[in-house]
């Protein structure tokens, strides 16, 4: 029994399962990695993302070309008596002053850059929520190994409680206090198997696919990356984090709509030329340069200015606080990251031993009517423990992860460039 316990909360629930296929093309068992390439690819909400994105990057196109020419066609000082006709045919083109043009182009730049940086923040952003997801499941499934494993130990605990009572070796509340604690492990399987459904139903969502439809099980091919040092942590955050860069962008934003406005007090130009058919007359032609004089225009539009360069100051201090706040998010996580690292191998290399050999001693000392049965129940309720807290660290140290990595705006197992 010992050997088949312990063996059995080393087995992950996804290793259990085949390779099959699903019909929706989801792989079984799902790994990680797996399930990271398909939200990425299904997601609705990134797919809305990347659309806009589009949209962004077409809207430059168009953002750098000249106004419509105006052609006229004017039947022009007519004499009286009609002894000539003379038609007038004109064109007339605005030009921009020299650097409006560009600036407008500069402002629908930055912001197809900040759309598409927007379209990475929301990938990160759900991958995240993937791998939290992703790793509940893991846990529920594992925790569910364990308990199984356990359940085998305590209902053997209650046939032997059952026979010494029917023996007279031992009194009746042995054999209810073993059932009540096999009670309790099915209620805690009950729990497990909830927590499993949600994080179906929330991956499901992730992936597209109905709250309901049935889900490979997961498997446990988690690689057990070290973490960096803080100073390369905090140097790739400020490079790579999808809120710094945001922050860069509306930064980036202000300065070319503050640079556009002060060119939107510049004059107007257009060039114009006509020709005029004179019918029974002499023919001719006229061309000429207009510009307006921003006498009134240009002491409005300082007002805009002046905006535009307070949203700069704004957007500057903004960037600022939040490089301050991904630092401190950074080695936030670091420290939950070292600490989850630590309870695992606590457990793994002190805790679970101990608490396997004080277990098998109980058993002995019980069916030789040395202790009694609530020393042997908490013996196997301390292994249950040990257990599932060292699988849950192990999952803890993953999420903490997969936080560091959403705050970095990296893959770790790709390595920092």
């Amino acid at each position: 029994m010992r050997p088949a316990f312990l063996a059995g909360c080393a087995i992950t629930a996804g290793l259990l399962h085949p390779r099959i296929s699903l019909g929706d093309d989801l792989p079984s068992p799902l790994s990680l990695r797996e399930t990271i390439a398909r939200v990425r690819a299904r997601n609705p909400q990134l797919a809305a993302q990347r659309e806009m994105a589009n949209a962004a990057t077409a809207r430059v196109r168009g953002g750098g070309l000249l106004e419509d020419p105006t052609l006229t066609f004017e039947w022009w000082q007519q004499p009286i008596d009609f002894s000539s006709v003379p038609l007038m045919l004109s064109v007339r083109q605005p030009l921009p002053w020299p650097g409006r043009l560009s600036a407008r182009r500069l402002v629908l730049n930055r912001g197809a850059r900040t759309s598409s940086d927007r379209v990475e923040a929301e990938a990160r952003r759900l991958e995240a929520d993937a791998k939290r997801a992703y790793l509940d499941l893991l846990l529920a499934e594992q925790g569910t190994v364990v308990n199984e494993q356990l359940r085998v130990l305590l209902q053997a605990m209650v046939n032997v409680a059952d026979a010494k009572y029917r023996l007279a070796a031992a009194p009746q509340a042995d054999v209810f206090r073993s059932q009540s604690e096999l009670l309790t492990l099915e209620n805690d399987r009950l729990e497990l198997a909830l927590k499993a459904d949600e994080a179906r139903a929330q991956l499901n969502a992730l992936l597209d696919r109905p709250g309901d439809a049935p889900l490979p099980p997961p498997v446990d091919d988690l690689v057990h990356v070290p973490a960096p040092s803080p100073a390369d942590a905090v140097a790739a955050a400020l490079r790579h984090q999808p809120g710094v860069l945001l922050a860069r962008d509306a930064l980036a934003e202000a300065e070319a709509r503050a640079s556009s406005a002060r060119h939107d007090a510049d004059p107007e130009l257009a060039v114009w030329a006509g020709y005029m058919l004179n019918v029974h007359g002499v023919d001719t032609f006229t061309a000429g340069v207009s510009s307006t004089l921003p006498i009134f225009s240009a002491r409005r539009r300082s007002s805009a200015v002046e905006a535009e360069n307070a949203e700069v100051r704004a957007r500057r201090a903004e960037l600022k606080a939040v490089e301050r706040r991904t630092e401190e998010q950074v080695r936030t996580t670091l420290l939950q990251l070292e600490a989850a690292d630590r309870h695992a191998r606590l457990h793994a290399d002190k805790l679970i031993p101990v608490a396997d050999v004080a277990l098998k001693s109980a058993e002995a000392a019980y069916q030789n009517n040395r202790i009694d049965l609530l020393s042997v129940l908490d013996a196997a309720r301390m292994v249950r423990d040990h257990h599932l807290n060292h699988v849950r660290y192990l999952i803890e140290y993953q999420r903490r992860l997969a936080d560091l990595e959403l705050v970095m705006g990296v893959d770790l197992q790709e390595g920092l460039r």
